[in-house]
């Protein structure tokens, strides 16, 4: 699958280079393979301010709405940092695999990536909340 450039939000970056150095820093090996592929794509993402982050990009604090196509099935979820990570709350770690799969993504790209049943394919139907879009620059 070809993947689309990302976009992020320049005040997220930093602390997100922050857990993904951490992250592959501590643990290593293939578990890890998803972090280690979005910290390269870091380098060739694009950056900009929160007040210019186009309303339709998945980012910190965002909630969305993904389609599952090999069963049909839709689900929301917000991506937070680790600390707020609940999964019974519908909220998923950057750092988890689904998490860094959706980051800089947005509404309309298909994205993968590994679960414990084999590779996933979601798409991105809609982002229902945006932090920057409703104004929140500092989520």
């Amino acid at each position: 699958m070809n993947t689309p450039i990302r976009t992020f939000n320049a005040r997220d970056i930093n602390r997100i280079r922050g857990f993904l150095d951490l992250a592959v820093r501590r643990q290593g090996g293939p578990k890890f393979k998803t972090l280690e592929s979005l910290s390269r794509e870091l380098a060739s993402s694009t950056i900009v301010e929160p007040q210019e982050m186009p309303g339709d990009v998945v980012t910190m604090r965002s909630r969305v709405l993904l389609h599952y196509p090999a069963t049909g099935t839709q689900e929301e979820f917000e991506l937070v940092y680790p600390a707020d990570a609940d999964i019974s709350q519908r909220r998923v770690s950057l750092l988890a695999p689904l998490g860094a799969a959706l980051l800089g993504h947005k509404k309309g790209t298909m994205v993968e990536y590994p679960a414990p049943a084999g590779v996933l394919q979601v798409e991105i139907v809609d982002v229902l909340y945006q932090p920057e879009a409703a104004g929140d620059f500092d989520a």
